[in-house]
């Protein structure tokens, strides 16, 4: 027990003492903050920009042959109306930038359901700046008949949605249900891309360069695979933490001063659920999952006989925790789909597709308890088969370990 303690410490302090380490993981919350500070400072720009978008919009002109603009939406919009007669003199006040733009709605336009603009440059806001007014001017004049100014934009833009869904009678809280078991899908794939591949990288670079040959000789194989394991696995505690922390202290700092954050799709953190059933299958499943992954990613890395052919062989692995998107909406609404049974219970899509499953719901309990089995059952395997792998091919250079090999010898 002495031997696996110090392998813990070890490949613990190995791994947290990089500076490579912490850079990513301060630098993930840096660049994140940093995107929304440039976005704030873009934004104050563009508000800047629009300001002189609009006095450029009051150079526009507009002709009307097809007698569906209404006047008073153009004069509204500060323009006017311009004659037909003067169609070629304004085309020719575009090009020489005393105008800057003309709109033309054809007289066919009802029926080609095209129209002409002329613009005296080639920027690309006021490209668009244009388009948008000259949209709005045809939008709201074929809208007009509708009545009142909320009608009008009633039927522009339509209307927002105020969902109440209700379970076994129950009003529940929507999608505010999903949000925190979902959190553990994210999660996953961030200790996916930071920690598993260490697991490869360390048994493989040991290997290669034949200080494995020492530290066999003072600590079994069996000791030193586990203790890898089980200090990657406080490592991706370390990480977990170091993010909850980071982002308790964010939402602590937006409160005080008074800033509330506006999530997509009617997210909102004061209605966000904490059903301790589905939390704990969610943790469960991360915790399996990702012992599973490193414990396959060690059977390769020991099976192979360089590190270069164990990176090929691992991209199996980062290509099947990544199958689970290709098939998200059969996921999320066709649960009784065969499709989806088998990802639930195949070993490199199971951590993921369970953990969405569980998120949205649509996991009865037998079932959630059967994946939780079999999943454990594979972890279990997959771990045997990396202390396997590693006692044959730990001191092996020339080939890589053959799969019978596994089971016709002893380590």
């Amino acid at each position: 027990m002495s031997k696996l303690n110090s392998v813990i410490r070890h490949e613990y302090m190995t791994i947290v003492r990089q500076p490579s380490f912490w850079i990513a993981m301060v630098a993930t919350p840096l660049i994140i903050g940093a995107v929304i500070l440039l976005t704030n400072i873009g934004n104050q720009s563009s508000a800047a920009r629009i300001e002189e978008l609009a006095k450029e919009l009051r150079n526009v002109a507009i002709i009307d042959e097809s007698t569906l603009i209404n006047e008073q939406v153009v004069t509204g919009s500060g323009l006017a109306l311009s004659p037909s007669s003067e169609k070629a003199e304004l085309i020719e006040a575009v090009r020489d930038e005393k105008k800057a733009a003309l709109v033309v709605y054809p007289e066919d336009l009802a029926g080609e359901r095209t129209y002409d603009i002329y613009l005296s440059s080639n920027d690309l806001t006021i490209n668009n700046s244009v388009h948008s007014l000259a949209n709005n001017l045809l939008e709201t004049s074929v809208f007009l008949p509708l009545g009142s100014a909320d009608v009008i934009a009633l039927a522009q833009n339509g209307a927002e949605t105020k969902v109440t869904t209700y379970h076994h009678g129950e009003e529940t809280a929507g999608i505010n249900e999903y949000i925190v078991p979902g959190l553990f899908v994210v999660l996953f794939y961030i200790v996916f891309m930071f920690s598993v591949g260490y697991m490869l990288t360390s048994v493989s670079e040991e290997k290669e360069n034949r200080s494995m040959e020492m530290v066999l000789t003072y600590v079994k194989p069996r000791h030193l695979i586990v203790g890898k394991l089980l200090a990657v696995t406080l490592v991706t505690f370390t990480q977990i933490a170091f993010f909850i922390l980071l982002a308790g202290v964010s939402l602590l700092v937006m409160h005080i001063l008074g800033n509330t954050i506006a999530l997509p799709a009617g997210i909102s953190l004061e209605q966000l659920v904490f059903d301790p059933v589905a939390i704990a299958y969610a943790a469960g499943y991360f915790v399996v999952g990702f012992l599973l992954f490193a414990g396959f990613m060690t059977a390769t890395a020991a099976a192979a006989p360089s590190s270069k052919e164990a990176n090929n062989f691992s991209a199996v692995f980062y290509v099947g925790a990544f199958i689970p998107f290709y098939f998200i909406m059969t996921i999320l609404t066709d649960p009784e789909n065969p499709i989806v049974r088998f990802l639930t219970f195949f070993p490199i899509t199971s951590p993921v597709v369970s953990m969405v499953r569980n998120a949205v719901g649509n996991m009865g309990p037998i079932e959630s308890a059967l994946s939780l089995i079999v999943m454990t059952g594979f972890m279990v395997i997959s771990i045997w088969v990396a202390v396997r792998a590693f006692s044959l091919g730990a001191l092996e250079f020339s080939q890589t370990i053959k799969l019978r090999s596994l089971f016709s010898r002893k380590a």
